[in-house]
């Protein structure tokens, strides 16, 4: 357990030393680590099904690596993968107890923001596929629990061909171009509250936002939400994430996701 948690430190600090990137660069690909290399902060080997390991090494990696090509997205698959694993572990029929669910663990309030988001003219690239996205009537619907949810599965009125966030594939795609869409959040005023010259305001001396900054914005969001990252990025300004305390019964739990994912992208960004 000590060699694990040295190892554990080890991965922290090169977080810390190498600049993790948020973009896609030419030919970006996930790096093929070894499953028990991704762990969590105990030094519990975070993904235990080795069938789960080869389904997100052998297809999701190949789609995120197609998603990271295309330029209107251009997110780092390595990115995209960590926040995969550390959101789901690779359970693709996952139930949280928001609930969030499948392997992108988003919700359906994420999935009514982003239909609302793609009908804006510089998205609505994304319209035709979001909007075909099967969805069952079960899921969308704002009274069921994750005990409701997980009976529903086993029965097999929820599936994948009917719910798309149970879709793996379709799951990942949509965690990317939900990240897509956090970023030009933060990086652009076009929406209301004009994040982005507040961000770059608080964040970096009127300066564009770096990769990194991003990563840390666009994660959080990912796992709390917009409006509670502005609010710290208003309080705190830079040293926003050394008060994720200030969330309350969240913050150990929120502590935790950051670190993960910027350890884990680190490893899957080690192919370069």
């Amino acid at each position: 357990m000590r060699a694990i948690l040295a190892g554990l430190v080890l991965a922290a600090s090169a977080a810390s030393a190498q600049e993790i990137r948020f973009h896609a660069v030419a030919g970006d690909r996930v790096a093929r680590v070894p499953r028990d290399s991704v762990r969590n902060a105990n030094g519990s080997i975070r993904i235990l099904s080795e069938s789960n390991w080869a389904f997100l090494m052998d297809s999701i990696a190949p789609r995120l690596e197609r998603d990271a090509a295309d330029e209107r997205l251009a997110i780092a698959p390595g990115f995209l993968m960590a926040l995969l694993i550390k959101e789901s572990a690779g359970d693709s029929l996952a139930v949280s107890t928001v609930p969030a669910l499948g392997l992108a663990q988003l919700t359906a309030t994420t999935d009514l923001d982003m239909r609302r988001m793609v009908t804006e003219w510089h998205f609505e690239w994304m319209g035709p596929e979001v909007r075909a996205w099967s969805r069952s009537p079960y899921v969308h619907h704002d009274t069921l629990d994750q005990a409701e949810i997980d009976a529903l599965l086993r029965r097999g009125t929820i599936t994948s061909r009917t719910e798309y966030l149970f879709a793996p594939r379709r799951a990942a795609r949509a965690a990317a171009f939900w990240v897509r869409l956090l970023e030009n959040k933060w990086s652009t005023d076009f929406w209301p509250g004009g994040y982005g010259s507040f961000a770059r305001a608080r964040l970096n001396g009127g300066q564009p936002l770096t990769e990194s900054q991003l990563i840390d914005l666009v994660t959080v969001c990912y796992n709390r939400g917009y409006i509670r990252v502005h609010d710290l990025v208003a309080r705190y300004g830079a040293a926003w994430t050394s008060h994720l305390g200030a969330l309350g019964a969240d913050s150990a739990e929120a502590r935790d996701y950051l670190e993960r994912v910027r350890a884990y992208t680190v490893l899957f960004e080690s192919a370069r």
